[in-house]
């Protein structure tokens, strides 16, 4: 099909409802090896290009450009922009996806994209670096896409989940919808939203972190969310938040206790991730996502050295691409989106 295809945030959602969860994870699995692996292209057209993010500035919101490309799956860019008086009803986004020819092709609502390739990330993590006894409590810093994609994810790939709790700053009208969603669409696990302050004061969770056996943080945080001693040896860390040297969601000793950590990507770990950073901690500690799927000398070594198993994301443009081509093609097999068919000519 010629022309350009629009997919809204309505025909997104009727093809994430029921995706593939599978074919997205393989589809997620396949471009962080690609990544990791060094992936050679043809002629000299890398297989895998993804520079980093470029980050403009209005009075009113920071907007972030994302392009990448992967050999066989396409070129996409994707914008989304952080409004800087806050908001509740998530990050703006949009993904551009082009065909071989450098033309656009779609333009695809990336609101709930990027919170289900960040989840699907996360869920690759966890699969490569199972504990020891199956998890039944999930603790989630945050109540936006990002946590609800990470619950949904998450307990459909691990049945064993029993309880959920969305650490919240307030208990508005987005936490508690969110938290009614889950309710709804999962009957057999316990969701409990938790408050992280009250009369601004922060709250004692000490019990809700201790006993968690995967903690993920969602959040726009510039200092720690909890303390490192209040975390038990062995549990999962996904820290996804922070995306800037001077955001954080973790103190420097939690990192420290982590050993060898995961991450996406080590080069823009080693410019984005706040907690990374601040804690000093090198390339040679860093093993990368693409590694930990393709190789079990890489998925042993995570943790080594350390009580705790973190993975830190910053997210990458290759996974756009990735969850963007997917549900595009999903869509046209559905017959969804509007086509304009004359948007670069008549035809």
């Amino acid at each position: 099909m010629s022309g350009l295809t629009v997919l809204t945030a309505a025909d997104v959602d009727r093809v994430i409802q029921d995706i593939d969860l599978e074919a997205a994870l393989t589809g997620q699995s396949a471009v962080f090896q690609a990544y990791s692996s060094g992936s050679p292209g043809t002629g000299n057209v890398p297989a895998i290009q993804t520079p980093q993010r470029l980050s403009i500035q209005s009075e009113k919101a920071t907007s972030l450009f994302m392009p990448a490309r992967v050999y066989a799956q396409g070129t996409a860019c994707k914008i989304v922009s952080v409004p800087k008086a806050g908001g509740t009803d998530g990050l703006p986004g949009t993904t551009l996806i082009m065909d071989d020819e450098g033309r656009i092709k779609g333009i695809v609502n990336a609101r709930k994209l990027t919170a289900l390739r960040n989840a699907c990330g996360s869920a690759l993590f966890l699969r490569s670096c199972p504990s020891n006894k199956p998890p039944t409590n999930l603790l989630i810093f945050g109540s936006g896409a990002q946590a609800h994609s990470h619950a949904s994810v998450f307990v459909r790939l691990f049945p064993s989940i029993n309880t959920i709790r969305l650490a919240v700053r307030s208990a508005n009208d987005r936490a508690k919808a969110l938290a009614e969603t889950l309710s709804t669409t999962f009957p057999g696990v316990s969701v409990e939203l938790v408050k992280t302050t009250e009369n601004g004061q922060k709250t004692d969770l000490s019990a809700q972190v201790g006993s968690a056996d995967i903690i993920v943080t969602v959040t726009s945080s510039t200092e720690a969310l909890f303390p490192s001693e209040h975390v038990t040896a062995g549990t999962r860390l996904i820290l996804i938040g922070s995306y800037t040297p001077k955001m954080r969601e973790v103190d420097d000793a939690l990192i420290l206790r982590a050993g060898v950590i995961a991450v996406d990507s080590k080069e823009a770990c080693g410019h984005e991730a706040g907690e990374l950073l601040s804690a000093g901690i090198g390339a040679d500690k860093l093993v990368e996502l693409g590694a930990l799927v393709a190789a079990e000398d890489a998925r042993t070594s995570v943790g080594k050295g350390g009580d705790v198993v973190v993975f830190k994301s910053v997210g990458l443009g290759i996974q756009d691409v990735a969850i963007a081509k997917l549900v595009f093609d999903d869509a046209l097999r559905r017959g969804l989106g509007t086509h304009i068919a004359a948007y670069d000519g008549a035809e």
